[in-house]
């Protein structure tokens, strides 16, 4: 027993130990992906440290008082507690030091959680090194509770990155009431569009959690977008990436809000997507709207006059009924504090029955606004819903109503907004409610009602409004991009292609040359598709009825011969150094973050390397992997000279090669120049690539003329 305590000790000090190693280089370390999956396991291995440190402390606040074993034994028992808590603590502490390091997490946001998480690791395993010594002391209870307290700031913490701030509290924190403005001085944005981004989008989108790297806090946040790009582009058919990703099944891992989370309602989505239709203005007023918008009509009913506001002069329900008809199923509460009038939310359409609405007659005449979203209410249930005289709201969206059980709704003379979204219903069905004095919305996204119902019922009934959303049948969406799934960037030996996309059906046509791939004449992308050399893939996905995706692009290297010996004969700029000569043949692609240690830089020297092979090699081409970013005065090399033989003192020119200059760009981009030669057996190679001598005229300066060229890969084939 005491070789195990011994060595769980001594593993809780070493998994500390690294915990303050990697806190001292927290900058400087680079995740691997299998240590990703380490770290996410944070949130799911967070729980027994949580409950083990509780039980530690209870157990030191309360075996003085028990009386059942001798005190020897609740001494033992308390230290082997103790020692799997501090242990529990040091894992879980590295596995959240992990997982703040992927991208998504702000910074500053983070400290206060992972310096009180990595204390609670550091407190618990000093506990356990005094145990013995204060088993008996008052000090042992005063750390015992110091550490209660410290685990739960550090949750508390926690639960405000992953839930929005204050999630502990809020229950028992009263929250700033704010004062609905008036119809003339409401903002679109701020009063009406807003809202509905704290309330649904913002858990995943702040500062201290920013999914997709999306924030969506401030109005320059908003516009900025996330990794995946814009949230709207009003030029498109479907508005872009927000109402993407909103229409997509709830069951797509991409759907938004994600599946569990709150979801957009019928009116919410509506207010969404009008903002961003008439061009997203955050300064828009409501009262410069024209008296037919979508958006006003909608702002009349939320910013109305106090005096407009619905009275109800009936009485409020019997407490004892309303609280027997309460299930996990269908929940009733009052409209508003002191209010006689009742909603009823109707949850679990493998729950529902017709008798849950029969047995709602009860107090039929309080209830104001019913929802039964999703539910499997059919056209006979309506007309129970007909009794309940006093409803202003209901929601029939998703249900399997057709449309032809509407006319048992025409008592409902109060009756103000409908939702009929995703269900059977007709032109000829609504136009039995448009009748009703009241009724001022109507919401059928994705129905059968029809662009002249809607012009029809509109002439007819100007006060109802009929919003039937975006028609989908008759607008061409583009496709994404595939995706590539392999990770490779340099081929030693053939490869599966492995190409993927999410959409059903659709053909994906690809070209390994450089060309640009369509859909009729460029292979089709088969599982069993390899690839063995340099390639440059270009892809695009093709679906009848659909506008083909944007071009995915991505560059396969390869190389045949590796030198055993690599040598620079002229240094690489000292700002752009790399890794020395390892870098040329370390298969190690950069990216564009030039200072990531992965790059050679030449400006006022040229590339002049000489490479040794353990034997004879007969090669025939040189590969430079490079970038270029002219308007950082990046540009290809001016020449390319390749020389070769078995005596380094007397090489001859095997080949040279001038690249094309490139035009003048903002964007930066990765590529790669090649220089062509008659293979001939050599175990010498120098290579020799020059920066441009003197830049183009548009960007000539005062101060410096020469052009810069970076490189970080040679490949000799």
């Amino acid at each position: 027993m005491s070789f195990w305590k011994n060595f769980l000790f001594g593993l809780t000090i070493a998994v500390n130990c690294l915990l303050g190693f990697l806190l001292i280089f927290y900058d400087r370390f680079l995740l691997p992906s299998w240590l990703q999956v380490i770290g996410r396991m944070h949130p799911l291995f967070l729980h027994f440290p949580i409950v083990l440190l509780v039980l530690c402390a209870v157990w030191i606040l309360m075996a003085p008082r028990l009386r059942f074993a001798p005190p020897t034994s609740f001494q033992h028992t308390g230290k082997w507690l103790l020692l799997f808590t501090a242990l529990c603590c040091a894992i879980t502490a590295l596995m959240g030091l992990f997982l703040s390091k992927e991208p998504g997490y702000n910074p500053d946001s983070l400290q206060w959680h992972k310096w009180s998480g990595i204390l609670v690791s550091w407190l618990t395993v000093a506990w356990y090194a005094v145990y013995d010594r204060l088993y008996r002391s008052k000090a042992l209870p005063v750390i015992a509770l110091a550490s209660l307290l410290l685990i739960i700031f550090t949750g508390h913490q926690g639960a405000d990155i992953t839930h929005g701030e204050n999630f502990l509290l809020a229950p028992i924190t009263a929250a700033p009431v704010q004062k609905k403005p008036s119809f003339d001085e409401a903002v679109v944005f701020a009063d009406m569009v807003k809202p509905i981004l704290e309330s649904r989008c913002m858990n995943c989108h702040n500062s201290k959690k920013a999914k997709g790297e999306l924030v969506m806090e401030t109005r320059q946040l908003l516009l900025k977008g996330g990794k995946n790009g814009k949230l709207w582009d009003t030029a498109k058919a479907d508005l872009g990436l927000l109402f993407e990703r909103i229409h997509l099944p709830p069951e797509e891992k991409k759907h938004m809000p994600p599946a569990g989370k709150p979801q957009l309602t019928d009116e919410e989505t509506t207010i969404l997507y009008n903002w961003v239709k008439q061009g997203a203005d955050f300064n828009l007023k409501v009262r410069d709207l024209s008296a037919t918008d979508t958006l006003r009509n909608m702002a009349s009913y939320l910013f109305k006059s106090t005096d407009m506001e619905d009275s109800y002069d009936f009485a409020p329900a019997n407490e004892k009924t309303v609280s027997q008809l309460n299930t996990n199923y269908r929940v009733i509460h009052p409209i508003a504090q002191g209010s006689p009038a009742l909603a009823v939310d109707v949850y679990g359409p493998a729950f529902f029955k017709a008798d849950q609405l029969k047995e709602l007659e009860k107090i039929k005449g309080q209830i104001v606004s019913l929802n039964l979203n999703k539910m499997p209410v059919t056209d006979a249930d309506l007309a129970t819903i007909g009794q309940f005289l006093n409803l202003r709201r209901l929601h029939l969206s998703s249900t399997k109503i057709s449309g032809s059980g509407l006319v048992k709704l025409t008592r409902l003379t109060h009756l103000k907004d409908i939702s009929l979204s995703n269900t059977g219903v007709k032109g000829s069905d609504i136009l039995q409610l448009a009748s009703l004095k009241e009724l001022r919305h109507i919401y059928s996204w994705n129905s059968a009602v029809t662009d002249a119902d809607i012009s029809s019922i509109q002439r007819d009934h100007p006060d109802v409004h009929l919003d039937a959303g975006m028609r989908t049948d008759t607008i061409l969406v583009k496709l994404n991009p595939p995706i590539l799934q392999n990770e490779e960037v340099i081929i030693d030996t053939p490869i599966q292609l492995r190409l993927k996309h999410y959409v059903p059906g659709i053909a994906i046509r690809y070209t390994l040359d450089g060309s640009e791939p369509d859909s009729l004449h460029s292979p089709v992308y088969e599982v069993r598709t390899t690839l063995s050399g340099m390639a440059t893939l270009k892809a695009r996905a093709f679906k009848p009825g659909w506008l083909a995706s944007d071009l995915l692009q991505y560059q396969f290297y390869h190389t045949t011969f590796t030198p055993d010996t690599l040598i620079l004969l002229q240094p690489p700029d000292s700002l752009f150094k790399g890794k020395g000569s390892k870098t040329l043949y370390n298969h190690e692609k950069g990216d564009l973050n030039l200072r990531s240690g992965k790059w050679l830089g030449f400006h006022k020297t040229s590339l002049v390397c000489l490479l040794k092979f353990p034997h004879a090699v007969d090669p025939q081409d040189i590969t430079l992997g490079s970038v270029v970013d002219t308007s950082n005065h990046i540009f290809p090399p001016q020449s390319i000279e390749v020389w070769g033989g078995n005596d380094p003192q007397t090489l001859r020119l095997l080949g040279r090669s001038a690249p094309e200059q490139s035009n003048f760009s903002k964007q930066a981009y990765l590529t790669f120049f090649e220089c062509k030669f008659r293979s001939s057996p050599v175990k010498y190679l120098k290579i020799v690539a020059s920066p441009l001598v003197r830049l183009p005229k548009q960007q000539l300066n005062k101060k410096d003329n020469k052009g810069w060229f970076f490189v970080d890969e040679l490949f000799v084939n």
